[in-house]
């Protein structure tokens, strides 16, 4: 048997931990001496603390360890339990790195702007553009960037198949049901749909003509992509343009790194002159 001193270090935890789960009943010494007091354990508790600290880890309030120890559950679904935990931590870090990056995308929009810097706009004419899309609305962001991903899955790189495209055609900035068009271009005046599972096609389709498009080009991950559509309201303010239709985000060059930097894409929003009364 092992002293309170002896057993913390074994275990590789404080002493007032052990003490409070004495208290608590969660992990009782093996043995009390009835007439010094002194707390004895045994190496085979060891292990039985490892599965309190795991649950505890793993985000459960005492309560609920107190339960789950009762019950003895096995190793397997300890660590189904992990895996299950392992997905929460790994979204939510990616949530933060996400917001990390925007913040530092605003950041920049915001020196570019105190710095006066042109902003970098084109001017293009549209044709009418042949397409292989599918038009629905997803439940969230999440849900859009998987089905983005299935059809890049889906559509071979070579071919008749052009650019991937994604137009919004309600309201983009709703956390729920967005109404979310996604693509590609094509090299055909005619195709057959493609289906992607459930209900969903690819169908052909043509995107009407555009006068004058005002074009930005911007290299970063999506949260980043705010960026061009500033650049664009700047430059239609100074030059005397308005918006006049829904935009078009084109993508230039698909993502190959996990954050998503080598992005490239290119937003395309229908613009007009405005015509000044005399």
């Amino acid at each position: 048997m092992f002293t309170v001193g002896e057993f913390s270090q074994l275990a590789q935890v404080s002493k007032r931990l052990l003490r409070y789960y004495d208290e608590i009943g969660l992990l009782k010494p093996i043995h009390t001496d009835r007439f010094t007091g002194y707390r004895y354990y045994s190496a085979e508790q060891v292990s039985h603390l490892n599965r309190i600290l795991v649950f505890k880890d793993l985000g459960l309030s005492l309560e609920q360890i107190q339960r789950i120890v009762k019950e003895n559950i096995s190793i397997d679904e300890m660590h189904g339990m992990l895996l299950l935990k392992k997905a929460e931590i790994e979204r939510h870090v990616q949530d933060e790195l996400q917001r990390i990056r925007k913040i530092e995308s605003r950041l920049q929009a915001i020196r570019n702007a105190e710095a006066n810097r042109s902003p970098n706009v084109v001017l293009k004419h549209i044709p009418a553009q042949p397409v292989l899309s599918v038009r629905t609305v997803v439940e969230s962001f999440e849900a859009g960037l998987a089905l983005f991903d299935q059809i890049m899955r889906t559509l071979p790189e070579k071919g008749v198949y052009g650019l991937r495209f994604c137009i919004c055609h309600g309201d983009c900035f709703v956390e729920r049901d967005l109404d979310l068009e996604m693509g590609c271009l094509l090299e055909a005046q005619s195709h057959a749909p493609i289906p992607l599972g459930g209900d969903l096609h690819l169908r052909f389709r043509e995107l009407p003509a555009v006068t004058t498009m005002a074009t930005s080009v911007v290299q970063g991950a999506l949260e980043t992509i705010h960026t061009g559509y500033a650049e664009i309201g700047t430059w239609v303010e100074i030059h005397g343009y308005r918006l006049v239709g829904i935009p078009r985000e084109i993508t230039l060059q698909a993502p190959h790194t996990a954050d998503g930097s080598d992005l490239i894409t290119e937003i395309q929003f229908p613009v007009e002159p405005v015509v000044q009364n005399t």
